[in-house]
């Protein structure tokens, strides 16, 4: 797959995410209970989310190896991702989840409100890296939900403070892949 078509997947999906990411939460108008017929009932207000985006943000690193998208919706909502070889984590990356020592990150997407996943590679079999993260994040305080083995991927939850970590470890020995997801445990 070319490096364009690569960029082209990963701004539309960006861009999608981006919508949902900076969707507002009003609910929709109520149609007008005495209209008998789409045509009868009153014209109603487009939704926050169906605005267009204030300003998106496109740049590929200088070796041409990965791309960064950052946008901002009219409400001031900022949606971020990466993805390439290796990629910087979010800044707002919880310093209470630990990153499983030498595996690299390859993709990012973050909101502030929203929350981020982090995907990242690692030269480990899967076992490993699974028991690492419920045993680092159990440490550091984090309730460990559930461990549901499904397929060749090995998957669990965890909850702390109004958070909830997601970790899903998937791959063979020798390339594994981590994705990490915190978001407001709602």
């Amino acid at each position: 797959m070319s490096l364009k078509t690569i960029r082209t997947i990963f701004t539309a999906a960006a861009a999608s995410l981006l919508m949902i990411a900076c969707s507002s939460e009003e609910p929709t108008p109520e149609p007008n209970a005495k209209a008998e017929t789409p045509a009868e009932q009153p014209a109603q207000k487009a939704p926050e989310s169906a605005k267009p985006v204030n300003k998106i943000v496109e740049r590929m690193d200088p070796d041409g190896k990965g791309m960064h998208l950052t946008a901002t919706n009219p409400a001031g909502k900022k949606f971020e991702a990466s993805i390439g070889d290796e990629v910087d984590l979010p800044s707002e990356f919880p310093k209470d989840v630990p990153v499983f020592p030498g595996s690299t990150p390859m993709a990012s997407m973050s909101s502030p409100d929203e929350g981020m996943i982090v995907t990242f590679k690692s030269d480990e079999e899967q076992q490993a890296i699974f028991d690492f993260y419920q045993s680092e994040l159990a440490n550091a305080g984090w309730e460990i939900l559930e461990d549901p083995a499904f397929g060749n991927r090995l998957a669990f939850d965890a909850l702390k403070d109004s958070r909830k970590v997601s970790v899903v470890v998937a791959g063979t020995k020798g390339d594994s892949r981590v994705s990490v997801i915190v978001t407001p445990n709602n």
